[in-house]
């Protein structure tokens, strides 16, 4: 594992998305869980870091696209971690809802995904959060609804340490043509552009100065400029 700030780390050797954890009071708190057949890895990192699978609480998830819940139920069998994701989330996140799209083609995709999971024990959702909800960690880590790449999106602020968690709501990488750079969520998997670009100008009015993206790498410093930058 990378040490981001003191307390937070990212999962490295893996193939699509990133995955974070969160260490406080000796218990673990993931932020998302990779695509399927990560869980090894994930594994692999948190114990070679002297942590133990069991030592995982929880598992928040940003969004139910597949890149960050693959190994979700996996990860849950092998840890008994909780799963929490925001109240709008939770249909997608156990299955009971195909995910909206704004597209056929995204339509069509989201369906070929949901069968390849067929065989999979859809996860429970244990806590479903809320926009402005607080979370003991990192010194109090605020949920920030942050719809519009999916309805229950959301990004995780961290006021102490002045780090946010943004999912996939901005990407530091383009994911098709792999152009480095900050940028709004994609416009082929997202169900709504505007809100996508809305929340993005909310995240302004957060003093970050390090950005922890689903795809792309972190940014250490000066990210805030960034993101107004982006916005204007």
């Amino acid at each position: 594992m990378r040490q981001i700030v003191p307390g937070v780390y990212l999962i490295e050797g893996l193939r699509i998305s990133h995955v974070y954890v969160i260490v406080t009071d000796d218990k673990l708190i993931l932020v998302d869980s990779a695509t399927a057949n990560d869980a090894d890895r994930i594994v692999q990192e948190i114990e070679q870091a002297s942590f133990a699978i069991s030592d995982l609480q929880a598992i928040i998830i940003t969004h139910a696209h597949s890149d960050h819940i693959g190994s979700l139920s996996e990860l849950v069998r092998r840890s008994g971690a909780e799963v929490w994701a925001h109240r709008a989330e939770v249909p997608f996140v156990q299955k009971k809802e195909p995910m909206p799209a704004a597209s056929p083609v995204m339509r069509l995709l989201f369906r070929l995904s949901d069968r390849l999971a067929a065989g999979q024990t859809a996860p429970v959702v244990h806590r479903a959060l809320e926009d402005g909800e607080r979370i003991e960690a990192l010194g109090g880590l605020r949920v920030v609804h942050t719809p519009g790449h999916t309805p229950g999106s959301i990004c995780l602020y961290a006021p102490a340490h002045k780090l946010l968690f943004c999912g996939d709501a901005m990407f530091n990488v383009h994911p098709l043509t792999g152009r480095k750079g900050l940028r709004p969520a994609i416009r082929l998997p997202s169900c709504d552009m505007e809100q996508v670009r809305a929340s993005v100008h909310r995240l302004t009015e957060l003093e970050v100065e390090i950005l922890c993206p689903g795809h792309g790498e972190p940014i250490l410093s000066g990210a805030g400029e960034q993101i107004k930058a982006l916005v204007s």
